[in-house]
């Protein structure tokens, strides 16, 4: 699995570019319908990226929230990038049909 690195550009200075990973996943997911996606073994980051809005759970499946929340274990709306800190499970779900991207750094 590839790291999480940024790249210097011609002027040494560090840019946002980073290296292609070779772990990518895509997830169709149906409305109300949860999936779970263990993590790769030496994944340390996820980055997301939708068709449309989704939530995530980390360790367990996810649920649409239908009302509040504050146990402070509360599925998370579209993140864009996480570290994985030894989770090993995503959960996913969403309120209508849409593409989650998944992309894995090490």
């Amino acid at each position: 699995m590839r790291d999480l690195l940024t790249h210097r550009d011609a002027m040494g200075t560090p840019s946002a570019v980073l290296s292609v990973s070779d772990s990518r996943y895509a997830l169709m997911l149906a409305a109300g319908m949860g999936k779970t996606v263990p993590v790769p073994n030496d994944a340390k980051t996820v980055l997301f990226a939708s068709t449309g809005p989704f939530w995530v759970q980390y360790g367990a499946a996810a649920v649409l929230p239908v009302t509040d929340d504050v146990s402070g274990a509360a599925p998370e709306l579209a993140p864009a990038a996480r570290r994985l800190d030894g989770t090993t499970l995503l959960g996913l779900v969403a309120p209508s049909d849409c593409t989650v991207s998944l992309t894995f750094f090490g």
